[in-house]
């Protein structure tokens, strides 16, 4: 006689935790019947560097003008707030690249969010062929060209194995086409405005969703900022150069480096003479401890160098590693470094190409391009990139991506002073079409710099505040790039 009014009791709790995960599952999955988008259902997952997260996938065609044909499933990860304002607008991160997946490339750094994510969601979109939304993984481009100059035979061969492995319509793969399916997976996910951060080609993202959906966007964050003007490796022998030279003057400012390497530039020319005649050594990978065989001339030597300006820190080690071999003779510290550098990307080549042969290549002359090669150490990026593209079936840049984006919306630019590949000059470019922007230079640093000192706090304060008005960026004066390292053993104390 006691079994029903158990019975009874345990179907009434089970409705109770049926409706209850009911709810969850309609507030993970944000439907918006207002936005027309379908659900997406979000379950826990873990991301790398163990977070924790919310993970679904939307679908959506390949051809998105045609509206038919075959579909890709988008990944998209959710790290909700951890406060107690869940529903405000979430903040987007868009990764670099072009080829880097948001889910794999933020989740090491997402403590620099956690201010913002106290109030707001953190959203992850894998951008298509990227990560787990169809990558376009090319496994034969290896550390190859990292370790011997290539031939243009060589070059097109790799080119063409790639091309044969990817299962994809590759003129699909642009920006714009992504940043439509970014906001399909905005409405889908519920959310009617969103804040945007974007590094490195994650800009060239951001601005595009801007110039595509304003009304979408609440505010920006540009780190690193790829302009309109910018067309990648037109430019960068000349600011590459641009950023060597700063160093070179910042060591000779340093008292500690002047006096530990008062003629590094002198070495640094030197070792550039030595290596009209290629050198051949062997060098372990610094990761997976493999041997390789080096072939190091004088163009790959100017290339390795050109990636170690990337990283403020690295370049912290350059004098002591342009000393150091100009005193023994031995490049394989510096080689090693660079090897190091380019495994740490995690680039989806089969999007990179995808993405610059459609919305770079055809903008770049190689007589141009020559111009802004001339009287700097690096060798001509535009021309092997080019002659790749001819292979690469790429889609159209439409004519607003070399155009100002022009907008009201509240936008934080950031440049790192001596950035090789997106010196300040561009977000300055950027900012002028920006009325409620505020551009804000690191002295010193390099590429990408929201994990620089206060700046944090400051992206924090900004989004919450919605505005550039009234932020407080003194701090910046007491920045200051790492001190350079006078020996193995580290920098002066």
């Amino acid at each position: 006689m006691t079994a029903q009014p158990n019975l009874t009791r345990f179907l009434a709790i089970s409705l109770l935790l049926l409706l209850a995960l009911a709810g969850l599952v309609a507030c993970a999955a944000r439907q918006s019947a207002a936005n027309g988008g379908p659900a997406v259902a979000l379950e826990p997952c873990r991301l790398p560097a163990g977070v924790a997260a919310r993970c679904g996938t939307l679908t959506v065609f390949e051809n998105r003008e045609a509206a038919s044909g075959r579909t890709i499933d988008l990944r998209i990860a959710v790290i909700p707030a951890t406060g107690s304002l869940p529903e405000a607008a979430p903040l987007f991160l868009l990764a670099g690249g072009p080829g880097q997946a948001a889910s794999e490339a933020f989740p090491p750094l997402l403590e620099l969010f956690t201010a913002i994510n106290k109030e707001r969601d953190l959203v992850l979109v894998d951008q298509r062929g990227t990560g787990q939304s169809n990558p376009l993984a090319c496994e034969n481009f290896t550390d190859a060209s990292l370790t011997r100059p290539l031939s243009d035979e060589e070059r097109v061969a790799l080119t063409r194995q790639c091309l044969a492995s990817l299962d994809a319509d590759l003129t699909r793969y642009t920006t714009d086409v992504a940043m439509a399916d970014l906001d399909d997976v905005r409405a889908a996910l519920g959310y009617e405005q969103i804040n945007l951060y974007g590094g490195s080609y994650g800009t060239r993202a951001a601005l595009t969703y801007l110039r595509l959906y304003p009304e979408r966007v609440r505010t920006v964050v540009l780190d690193a900022v790829v302009g309109p003007e910018l067309v990648l490796f037109l430019q960068a022998p000349r600011d590459g150069q641009r950023a060597l030279e700063m160093l070179f003057a910042r060591c000779a400012a340093d008292p500690a480096c002047n006096e530990q390497f008062p003629d590094v530039e002198m070495e640094f020319q030197a070792l550039l003479a030595r290596l009209e005649t290629p050198l051949e050594f062997a060098v372990a990978h610094p990761l997976s401890g493999e041997q390789l065989e080096v072939i190091l001339t004088r163009d790959l030597f100017a290339q390795v160098i050109f990636n170690l300006l990337y990283s403020t820190d690295l370049t912290s080690l350059l004098p002591l590693l342009i000393h150091q071999a100009h005193q023994s003779g031995d490049f394989g510290p510096l080689v090693a470094q660079g090897l190091l550098l380019a495994g740490e990307t995690g680039l989806y080549h089969g999007m990179l190409y995808s993405v610059t042969c459609a919305e770079d290549a055809p903008f770049i002359a190689l007589e141009e391009a020559k111009a802004f090669q001339a009287g700097t150490i690096f060798p001509l990026m535009a021309e092997p990139f080019v002659q790749s593209c001819a292979e690469w079936p790429h889609g159209q840049a439409p004519a607003a991506l070399h155009q100002p984006v022009v907008s009201s919306v509240p936008t934080l630019l950031l440049s790192g002073e001596a950035d090789p590949i997106t010196p300040p000059v561009y977000a300055a470019q950027v900012a002028e079409s920006l009325p409620n922007s505020l551009h804000l230079v690191v002295p010193g640093y390099g590429h990408v710099v929201i994990s620089v000192g206060c700046l944090p706090r400051l992206a924090a304060d900004f989004i919450a505040q919605g505005t550039v008005e009234g932020l407080d960026a003194t701090c910046l004066e007491r920045l200051q790039p790492p001190p350079f390292f006078v020996d193995f053993a580290g920098p002066q104390p």
